[in-house]
C-alpha cells in the first residue's frame, strides 16, 4: 500500500461530501434520530464542545455523537431515568474522534483511526471549515484500485459472535460492550447466501423509530424492554474466502454496519477489516504528516 500520499490528493472532493452535524445543546432524542441515516458513523458535534488535545499523541481531538455513545448512556440509565435521558443534551455524551489536517498522509490518517478505534476523523482545511473523513473513503480508494493488498479476505476477517434471536435487548448491548463488537449474528436464521445479523446501528434505528418513541411516551420504563426479534435484522452477503481485500471493497455494502461473511472459514469481515487489517500488516508507527 502506497500510504505516503497526501488526503488531499487522494480525496480531492471531500470538502463536498455533506454531512449532518449536531448542535450540543439538541436533546438525545434529536441527535439520535439523525443516526437512523445508515451511512453516519458519527455526528461531530458543534457549540457548547471546543476540541481538545490529546497529551500522549498531541492530536486535536473533536466531540462526536455516536451511536455506541447513546448506547452506553441507555445501558447505564435505570429504565425509570429512560425519559429523562432522550431529553438530555447531546454534549452529555460525546465521542471523541481525531483530526487531521487536508495536507497530512494516508498513514498518518489511519494511525489517528488506529489511535481513537474510530474510522472517522475530522480534517481541517485551509479555510478552516472542518469536514469528514471516514472509512467509507478508503473503502472508495480500493474499490477502484487506488490502493492495492493481496491479502485474502480470509486473512483479514473476525471470529463470528453469535446470539439467539429471542435474547433481550439490553442483554445483547452489554455483550457488544463486553466483547467490543458492533455486531451479533442471529442462531438459526441463516439463508442460502445472507447472514443475518443485528449491529449496534439495528437497535439506535428500533429504538428511535416513531413508533417506539411513541410508545416510550405512555410507558417510559418499557421503552428498550425487548427482544432481538423484535427488531429488524441486517444481513452479510458470502464472499468466498480467497478473495483479495479489494474485492471485498467491491463486494461489501454502504453502510456503516455492512460487511462479509467468508463462506468456508465463517470470518466476518468489516469495513475497519477491509482498511485497518492490510495496513496494520506493514507494521506501521506513527506516520509522516
Amino acid at each position: 500500500m502506497d500510504d505516503s500520499r497526501s488526503i488531499a490528493s487522494l480525496m480531492p472532493d471531500l470538502f463536498k461530501i455533506p454531512r449532518p452535524i449536531v448542535d450540543g445543546s439538541s436533546a438525545l432524542i434529536i441527535g439520535a434520530n439523525l443516526l437512523h441515516i445508515d451511512v453516519i458513523q458519527m455526528l461531530p458535534i458543534l457549540q457548547g464542545m471546543e476540541p481538545k488535545i490529546d497529551t500522549s499523541t498531541e492530536i486535536k481531538m473533536y466531540a462526536t455523537l455516536g451511536g455506541y455513545s447513546v448506547l452506553d448512556a441507555i445501558l447505564k440509565a435505570a429504565p425509570k431515568d429512560y425519559m429523562k435521558l432522550l431529553w438530555t443534551p447531546c454534549q452529555d455524551f460525546p465521542v471523541w474522534i481525531g483530526s487531521v489536517k487536508y495536507t497530512d498522509t494516508l498513514d498518518y490518517l489511519l494511525n489517528v483511526f488506529d489511535h481513537t478505534r474510530f474510522g472517522d476523523a475530522v480534517v481541517e482545511g485551509l479555510e478552516n471549515i472542518p469536514a469528514l473523513v471516514t472509512l467509507q473513503e478508503i473503502i472508495s480508494l480500493y474499490r477502484n484500485d487506488t490502493i492495492k493488498s493481496t491479502l485474502r479476505v480470509s486473512e483479514i476477517g473476525s471470529d463470528m459472535i453469535e446470539i439467539s434471536s429471542e435474547s433481550n435487548l439490553m442483554d445483547a448491548v452489554r455483550m457488544m460492550f463486553q466483547k467490543g463488537i458492533r455486531r451479533l449474528f442471529l442462531t438459526g436464521g441463516r439463508g442460502n447466501s445472507v447472514f443475518p445479523f443485528i449491529s449496534s446501528r439495528d437497535i439506535i434505528r428500533f429504538l428511535f423509530s416513531p413508533l417506539r418513541l411513541d410508545a416510550a411516551t405512555k410507558n417510559p420504563e418499557r421503552w428498550a424492554d425487548a427482544k432481538l426479534s423484535d427488531i429488524e435484522a441486517s444481513e452479510a452477503k458470502i464472499i468466498h474466502d480467497g478473495h483479495i481485500v479489494n474485492q471485498a471493497a467491491r463486494e461489501i455494502g454502504e453502510g456503516v454496519s455492512s460487511c462479509l461473511v467468508c463462506e468456508s472459514s465463517k470470518k466476518v469481515v468489516s469495513r475497519w477489516d477491509i482498511v485497518m487489517k492490510p495496513w496494520k500488516a506493514d507494521n506501521h508507527s506513527f506516520g509522516q504528516k
